[in-house]
């Protein structure tokens, strides 16, 4: 047995197992682990402040170097990837400096290479290392510090402080203070941190003026905390630098050397607090499950280790800050002084009480004494506050007498204490996979919403950036539908019609640029809406856009050769209404009604494409927005009820009507036939299919039977409700006593025209096949040489033909010459021939366009040259407003007074906004797959005692006569 003294002077028996390693490292755990059980929010929802640990003195380890080296690698050799920082000084250590708070006189250079307290600097290297798994602790206020006081200053004191300014940049670069610690990391991590610094490794002037500067908290963080901490008076100082100049080596004589030692300690606890700051923001720091643990051997009573340990002290109880540094120091002294019994005051380890179920330190405050003397450890915590508070000058020092087997034999790293030493895991919200979950998580999240509602974003080909200008498009029921300007949307995937569109594009470029270098001109901004997609591929037809496109790029084109000033410019903005128009009125209400308000110098919509109830709503809501809509060839009757601003390019059904009954009525057997001069037709069968809101074929039909009627001619009607329907109907050559006499007119839509022509001429032999003429939607298939392919080989067609003087001019005007038979043209006719052949040559440098040469030009190209030309006009001849701007009010008012002679006859629109007084006529084929040109029968407007044929273009196949009224 052997005695021990307690605190109040009462002999104790202590058994003597001399063996205190289990106890000196279940004592190391208590103080080292924060929490045995960490968790976010319950630590977060604690009222008790963490309190600093107490700094251990062990009395009875003599210099301590085998057991500190035992302790330094049972704490590295846990077994696990978790490990406690930990740094180990041999107070012994020959290689280990004494402190060096005055400066040396004689030194020479710009930086001392001496550190003002070695231990600590050893301390700082120790715990940089990062092989706990919990990352390395960074040090930028002291070595901030540190290399500040190593700073040797020439100038005199005026220029200290720009000599001192100077050397800053060496010391950002170093890594030290500014790299990631001094900024990002307080914020975000090192990921963020390093991306800011290396942008602002571009900027150095930038980097410096606000590490400097105080005025940032994220970029100055060390630079404030210096001028806010207590030592060296900080205050006195106007400036960071000027504070930085005073602790320079050659400048720091006059200052407190305990001032600047304590200023180097504290900086470096605060490293150490900051480093354990736990922010919900910050997930590394609750990985921090250890307090850095430093091992001091040999500590002398009057030796460079306890000043230290006295700083530290000093240093809490003066702030009342938290640092996490624990401490366990070696003594080769005994604090406690001896009474006269000789018995020494120090309290045994033994004596402290079982610590393995500690959760925190703090908690066992309140557990109750376990025997009948006080338990060191846990009277320390109870008195401390007090202690702190009176600022006594060991209130952090706990000595404690240990008792050692010698020799250790490997007691310390006995295998049933290694569990001791691995730090407890961190909690589930802090651990890298759960990070890296709740980041990756909510990343892919967005990027999954991103693609759903950002469709550019997954390659979609009908899509646009919410920042791309003059773009809107949306799938709507498997159709692209919008608006696009330029290129980078382009509507349907036909080769013809995709290089058409990005032609057109390409000369809204070249209008800009013109624009740009002669700004007074106007510019005229048309919406081309048709519809450009299809659903069914049976009815699948673009050329029709495609020819109107190019009465659009032909207008392009001959503004862009025009230079003066009065010339506007045009702008075409091309608009998808989808398969048939079905989307038309969404189109107009969710994406041009904003292009409309936002560009006033839209001045109309143009095109139009389909007679039927959507496109007639569609043209209705443009009316109500104030916005003119001039259709190419659009003919049923009324649509012009559905907007005052509507206007008709084409004659209307109606017009076409009379035309049928004339024709029907007129035509005659052709001279040096048999019956030369008799009359060629004396009924017809009218084909037509049964229509749902297809107001076209509804009036058309409605029309040409009044027409019939009206003038005694006999009709029948034939109906089929889908296209196969077709093929049930009787073949005319196949049926016994079919009348020659007997016109087929076909009044449905064009995709059915090939059926429906292949059937009437079932079984006819050549030169044998009915008459048929067809309405003037057949004209999508006549300028399509591939559509054409479809019907049966040299079968004549007679057809309804509008704009029949531009289809008429034949392949001479596709080659640029503007002939029309032997009738003399009009320079506008000349020139759309010219630009029309220079548009086909660029066009055949799209891919896929090589070999792209129509026929012929189409009639649509004709209507669509005039509709615009109608508008250029109108701006030319508009009255002047003040600030130049153009207005849709005024050009609609222009429109509604104008008749305007074009390519195509005259747009009168003075009496009616439908311009009857346009061309139209009855063309013939030379047959099905033959070159030929196409031949006028008849066509209105007319003289009252002739065909109104241009001279040279009358077909020989019949003749015509007005008929008798």
């Amino acid at each position: 047995m052997r005695r021990s003294h307690a605190s109040h002077g009462e002999a104790v028996e202590l058994p003597d197992t001399a063996n205190d390693v289990p106890k000196l490292l279940e004592l190391l755990r208590a103080l080292e682990v924060p929490d045995a059980k960490p968790r976010v929010f319950r630590t977060l929802l604690r009222r008790r402040r963490p309190l600093p640990r107490p700094i251990v003195g062990l009395v009875g380890a003599g210099a301590g170097g085998a057991l500190l080296v035992e302790i330094y690698r049972w704490l590295g050799e846990s077994g696990g990837r978790r490990a406690t920082p930990r740094a180990r000084v041999d107070l012994q250590a020959a290689d280990l400096p004494p402190d060096a708070l005055t400066p040396d006189p004689n030194a020479t250079g710009e930086e001392i290479q001496g550190h003002c307290l070695p231990i600590v600097q050893r301390l700082v290297e120790g715990f940089s290392t990062d092989d706990t798994a919990m990352g390395p602790i960074k040090f930028p206020r002291y070595r901030t510090a540190d290399w500040l006081t190593r700073q040797r200053v020439t100038s005199d004191e005026t220029e200290a402080t720009v000599e001192l300014r100077s050397r800053l940049p060496r010391l950002l670069r170093s890594g030290s203070p500014a790299d990631r610690s001094d900024t990002a990391e307080g914020v975000s991590g090192d990921t963020i941190s390093r991306l800011v610094f290396g942008v602002l490794a571009l900027w150095p002037v930038l980097r410096l003026w606000l590490w400097i500067s105080g005025r940032i908290p994220g970029m100055s963080k060390v630079t404030r905390w210096f001028m806010r901490q207590r030592y060296l008076a900080p205050e006195y100082s106007d400036s960071f630098l000027g504070f930085a100049t005073r602790l320079t080596a050659s400048r720091r004589g006059d200052e407190n050397e305990e001032q600047v030692a304590k200023l180097l300690v504290h900086a470096f606890l605060e490293d150490l607090r900051d480093a354990y700051r736990q922010r919900l923001w910050r997930p590394s720091s609750w990985r921090r499950t250890a307090y850095p643990v430093a091992l001091l051997g040999g500590v002398e009573r009057d030796g460079a280790a306890k000043r230290l340990i006295g700083w530290i002290n000093d240093i809490r109880n003066e702030t009342g800050h938290f640092d996490p540094l624990v401490v366990l120091a070696c003594l080769d002294y005994d604090p406690g002084p001896n009474d006269e019994t000789g018995v020494s005051s120090t309290d045994e380890l033994a004596r402290i009480g079982d610590l393995q179920h500690l959760d925190t330190l703090e908690s066992l405050v309140d557990r109750p004494y376990s025997g009948q003397q006080p338990d060191p450890l846990q009277r320390w915590l109870r008195d401390i506050d007090n202690m702190r508070t009176n600022r006594a000058s060991d209130a952090w020092f706990l000595p404690l007498r240990v008792r050692l087997p010698d020799p250790l034999n490997g007691r310390v790293r006995d295998p049933s204490l290694a569990h001791l030493a691995v730090p407890p895991a961190p909690p589930l919200a802090a651990r890298t996979w759960f990070v890296a979950m709740c980041v990756l998580i909510p990343i892919a999240l967005l990027v999954a919403a991103a693609l759903v509602y950002i469709p550019p974003l997954r390659g979609a080909s009908c899509a646009h950036w919410p920042w791309t200008a003059g773009i809107s498009v949306q799938q709507r029921d498997g159709e692209c539908v919008g608006y696009s300007d330029n290129a980078d949307q382009v509507f349907a995937d036909d080769p013809e019609l995709s290089a058409m569109q990005r032609e057109v594009f390409r000369l809204n470029v070249a209008a800009a640029d013109a624009r740009r270098g002669n700004p007074r001109r106007p510019v005229v901004t048309l919406i081309y809406f048709s519809g450009l997609s299809y659903v069914d591929a049976n009815v699948r037809y673009p050329h029709a856009q495609v020819e109107e496109l190019a009465g659009l790029a032909v207008q392009q084109r001959r503004a862009l050769l025009a230079s003066d000033e009065s010339e506007p410019l045009l702008r075409v903005v091309v608009a998808n209404g989808g398969s048939d128009m079905r989307h038309a009125t969404w189109v107009v209400e969710h994406q041009l009604r904003g292009l409309l308000a936002d560009e006033p110098s839209i001045l109309g919509v143009v095109g139009m494409d389909r007679s039927n109830a959507e496109t007639r709503s569609a043209i209705g809501r443009l009316g109500e927005l104030g916005v003119p809509v001039v259709a190419t060839t659009l003919s049923a009757d009324g649509l012009e009820k559905a907007s005052p601003l509507y206007f008709q390019a084409a004659p209307s059904n109606k017009t076409q009507a009379k035309l049928v009954a004339d024709y029907v009525q007129g035509a005659r057997h052709p001279a040096g036939s048999p019956r030369a001069g008799q009359p060629r037709y004396n009924q017809v069968t009218i084909y037509h299919p049964k229509t749902d809101n297809d107001i076209y074929v509804e009036t058309l039909v409605a029309d040409l039977r009044a027409e019939l009627e009206g003038r005694g001619v006999p009709y029948r009607r034939m109906e089929w409700a889908a296209q196969h329907e077709l093929n049930r109907f009787p073949a005319p050559c196949e049926t016994t006593g079919f009348d020659r006499g007997t016109l087929l007119f076909f009044a449905g839509r064009n995709d059915d025209f090939a059926t429906f022509a292949k059937s009437v001429s079932r079984g006819c032999l050549t030169g044998e096949s009915p008459a048929i003429l067809g309405n003037d939607t057949v004209t999508r298939l006549i300028t399509d040489q591939k559509a054409m392919a479809a019907l049966p080989a040299n079968l004549s067609v007679r057809y309804i033909a509008k704009a029949a003087p531009v289809m008429l001019g034949g392949a001479e005007c596709v080659r640029g010459n503007g002939e029309l038979g032997n009738e003399q043209v009009s320079l506008d006719y000349e020139q759309l021939c010219a630009e029309l052949a220079a548009l086909i040559g660029d066009l055949r440098a799209y891919s896929q366009m090589a070999d792209y040469q129509p026929s012929w030009p189409g009639d649509r190209t004709g209507l669509a040259y005039d509709v615009v030309g109608l508008f250029l006009d109108a701006v030319r001849t508009r009255p002047q407003q003040t600030d130049g701007s153009l207005n849709r009010t005024a050009i609609a008012i222009q429109l509604r007074e104008s008749n305007y002679s074009g390519v195509t006859g005259t747009l009168g629109f003075s009496t009616s906004r439908v311009a009857d007084g346009s061309s139209i006529a009855v063309l013939v084929t030379a047959g099905v797959g033959q070159p030929g040109p196409q031949q006028c029968l008849v066509m209105s407007p007319r003289p009252d005692d002739g065909d109104g044929c241009p001279s040279g273009t009358k077909s020989a196949v019949e003749d015509w006569s007005p008929p008798r009224r």
